[in-house]
């Protein structure tokens, strides 16, 4: 019975340890945003392909894989998101970023980072959301 409580133990603290080095931080995450909008900005989209997450219609691929930017279809993708950055930013004075939390969607734990897009007194709120792939930040969602 001693040994199933340690080994229990053991399991829930490795489990703990590893989910909490699974998460992106605040800092990583407003890193990655300005590298992707630095790429956005100059239609790099091989390198834009390469920090955002795959979202698409097959499912083992999601929270899994990045975008394939030898995949016509998802190059596709790829730079129909940049091209909506490019939009923003290209209206936009500056931006800042906001709020930066824990988000859960379909049961996975993602991390959000609000972005405020300041053009005059108008001012345009965007929420990316992030997951770590292979030790690597990459931007979930962009909406």
């Amino acid at each position: 019975m001693k040994h199933e409580k340690k080994l229990l133990t053991l399991i829930f603290l490795f489990l703990l340890v590893s989910v909490s080095f699974s998460q992106v931080t605040e800092e990583e995450a407003k890193k990655s945003t300005d590298l992707f909008f630095s790429y956005c900005k100059v239609n790099d989209f091989q390198n834009s392909a390469k920090l955002l997450a795959y979202y698409g219609s097959d499912k083992l691929r999601l929270y899994k894989d990045f975008y394939n930017p030898n995949n016509p279809d998802e190059l596709k993708e790829v730079k129909r998101i940049c091209k909506k950055v490019t939009a923003t930013l290209l209206i936009s004075d500056s931006f800042s970023f906001g709020k930066f939390e824990d988000k859960e969607v379909n049961g996975v734990k993602l991390q959000s980072l609000d972005v405020q897009f300041l053009s005059g007194t108008q001012k345009i709120k965007r929420k990316i959301l992030f997951i770590k792939i292979d030790k690597t930040v990459a931007i979930f969602d962009y909406n």
